[in-house]
């Protein structure tokens, strides 16, 4: 499937995002587009996703507030507190449809940003690694365990790489 068939549907209901980040659903686009890349390329070949695809695929990205993402996290995880992105993944069963939506992913400003001023890191690049994170989480990666960990930590680095965005995690071991 090529990449004009991966469609991006961006919204953003924070004022803070659209005034500080310029270009901000173009950028969202191309974090989702090389997300996608990496991650579908190192996909399990059971994997719903990994063989030929036909349906356009869709992936919803929100960029939001903490006090929306902490009614998200307290509803769908049991989490009364604000987190940096949530992932809601579309029904797999789904796949081979005529459109397969992949899933919702919804970043919250003032952790996002907290999170970039506290680790002296671009608010741009930031935010761009938690879209690529929130995919990642759509396409089934997780980090649960060390080992998962480890896969899903190479994959946002190498979509960050596509993106010429340094390592995230440099210096931080």
């Amino acid at each position: 499937m090529s990449l004009s068939r991966l469609q991006t549907a961006v919204r953003i209901d924070c004022d803070s995002w659209q005034s500080t980040v310029p270009d901000l659903s173009k950028k969202c686009r191309e974090a989702v587009h090389a997300a996608w890349t990496m991650g579908r390329t190192a996909l399990d070949s059971a994997h719903p996703l990994a063989g030929p695809l036909s349906a356009p695929i869709e992936v919803s990205v929100l960029f939001s507030s903490d006090a929306f993402i902490q009614k998200l996290n307290h509803r769908h995880l049991g989490k009364d507190s604000p987190t940096n992105v949530l992932s809601f993944p579309g029904d797999d069963n789904a796949i081979g449809e005529s459109e397969i939506l992949l899933g919702d992913v919804i970043l919250a400003w003032e952790t996002v940003q907290s999170e970039a001023a506290l680790a002296h890191k671009s608010l741009v690049d930031h935010a761009t690694h938690m879209v690529i994170h929130g995919v990642l989480h759509l396409l089934g990666y997780d980090h649960d365990c060390e080992i998962e960990a480890e896969i899903m930590e190479r994959l946002e680095v190498d979509s960050l790489a596509l993106l010429g965005i340094p390592n995230p995690y440099e210096g931080e071991r």
